[in-house]
């Protein structure tokens, strides 16, 4: 949970069910770097948005989507991300292109979408220099 609160994350925040449900599926040696929550749009069509989590950790990205009684999660390693978008307005919205798919949330914390940017900025400058 420190990780998570160094990371940007609210106490609005800490109050989601996909944020409670990160410290089930992250390792005990892996530690939190940047962490995006807000609403994105599902690939199946909806046109509602649904609730969830980027987690950028040292080893890799996560997706969560948690709601009692449904779970989506994707793991995501720093070698398959092709780019990433940020805007800001009141909010922010932050794109993550990877060779997997796309992953857009809206309604970002600003302070939470820049930490998470840079991080997985920092992450593919590492990981192309060390090709």
């Amino acid at each position: 949970m420190k990780e998570l609160k160094a990371a940007g994350v609210t106490r609005y925040g800490m109050k989601k069910f996909a944020v409670k449900y990160l410290p089930k599926i992250i390792h005990e040696k892996e530690h939190v770097h940047g962490v995006i929550y807000g609403r994105y749009a599902d690939n199946e069509g909806s046109l509602t948005l649904n609730e969830g989590v980027l987690v950028a950790t040292d080893k890799k990205i996560i997706f969560v989507d948690h709601k009692p009684g449904f779970t989506n999660t994707d793991e995501i390693t720093y070698d398959v991300v092709s780019g990433i978008k940020k805007t800001t307005a009141l909010f922010s919205a932050v794109s993550l292109h990877t060779r997997l798919g796309d992953y857009s949330f809206r309604f970002i914390n600003p302070k939470c979408a820049n930490t998470f940017v840079a991080y997985v900025e920092k992450k593919r400058l590492e990981a192309s220099n060390n090709k």
